[in-house]
């Protein structure tokens, strides 16, 4: 390569890689854009869980290039963040914001609002480089570059994300396409894509140099940042296959207390069932033991009712005998006077 303003040398070991990697393969590039552009403010509209913001910041600091730096962001999601807007939590900021103001405050702003919002805050001509990585769309893309463009110093660059990804309803691409036709700029391919568009009146030296290489040279080069970029994605696999297998021993784990707990408790509730059908049984001993002896109460009171029922039987006809003899003694009686009554009077004759 022949010219020595765009030689890659001792690139920077990121200090913070998430578990969204699809900007992992372009922080070898922020660190030398950052190195070589020496900007004096840097925005970057839409930073998620901050890879390519806190590696901006990195090195800014690593460089001293006294560069002021936002970071414009909803943090509530959209349908391109690579996570559902209703899962985009509010631990996503506050993690962020724990390790950005520890490290990075003192030449650093994390804004919480919408990029329209966050335009009043910024005069025109005060921005040195943009990076543009919000909702994807055509015209949402479209919409960030015309409002930001005012923005833009004399030397302004600007960042475009995912200028390869042509499915669904990702329009940067088509945009990229036609600001190529009227701005001076280079992209990559790696990562889901990254543009670098110049749209200052004064083009940045390192990025003129790079837009004036011809093919042959520019894709060496290029080739250079995405085996950085690649070793970059390698390192951040590893940490996610490491950070995975912790949350699968993590969750095996759980997995066997639950399974102790649910054993205990199977054996809690077959003691208690047991110990439910040892009382069942004897409360239903209990009662045949008390039917039964009712049972032979009720035979017993059955067995004296027909006794005295005989009994009573047996009174009655002797009640009936007694009636015929008293009944067939007032007859003799009757006749007795009668014939008492009749000698009486023979004898008084």
């Amino acid at each position: 390569m022949q010219n020595n303003n765009i030689t890659i040398e001792n690139i920077l070991t990121p200090e913070f890689l998430s578990d969204i990697d699809s900007w992992h393969g372009h922080i070898p590039f922020a660190f030398e854009l950052i190195k070589n552009l020496k900007p004096k403010r840097f925005v970057e509209l839409g930073t998620h869980k901050g890879d390519s913001y806190l590696a901006f910041c990195q090195a800014v600091n690593h460089y001293q290039t006294e560069t002021e730096c936002f970071s414009v962001d909803t943090w509530q999601g959209d349908e391109h963040a690579g996570e559902a807007p209703e899962l985009y939590g509010e631990n996503i900021y506050e993690t962020l914001a724990a390790y950005h103001d520890e490290k990075y405050h003192t030449f650093s702003t994390l804004m919480k609002m919408k990029f329209d919002d966050a335009l009043s805050s910024f005069e025109d001509g005060s921005i040195d480089l943009l990076h543009i990585d919000g909702l994807h769309t055509y015209e949402a893309v479209k919409h960030d570059f015309e409002t930001w463009l005012p923005k833009l110093s004399n030397r302004g660059v600007i960042l475009f994300h995912d200028t390869i990804v042509n499915y669904g309803n990702f329009g940067v691409w088509k945009l990229w396409d036609e600001l190529l036709e009227h701005y001076p700029g280079f992209g990559f391919s790696h990562s889901y894509g990254l543009g670098v568009l110049a749209v200052g009146k004064e083009t940045p030296e390192w990025i003129g140099d790079i837009c004036s290489l011809d093919k042959t040279q520019f894709d060496l080069w290029k080739n250079k940042f995405e085996y950085f970029g690649n070793s970059v994605l390698s390192h951040s696999f590893k940490r996610q296959i490491h950070y995975f297998k912790n949350l699968f021993e993590q969750r095996d784990e759980q997995l066997r207390d639950l399974n102790e707990e649910k054993d205990q408790q199977l054996k809690e509730l077959g003691e208690n069932r047991d110990r439910q059908l040892e009382n069942k049984d004897k409360q239903l001993n209990d009662l045949n033991e008390k039917l039964e002896q009712a049972t032979k109460a009720l035979a017993f009171a059955q067995m004296i009712v027909k006794r005295r029922d005989q009994r009573l039987a047996d009174l009655n006809s002797q009640l009936e005998q007694i009636g015929k003899q008293y009944t067939g003694a007032q007859q003799i009686a009757t006749e007795r006077e009668c014939q008492i009554l009749e000698l009486t009077s023979q004898f008084s004759k």
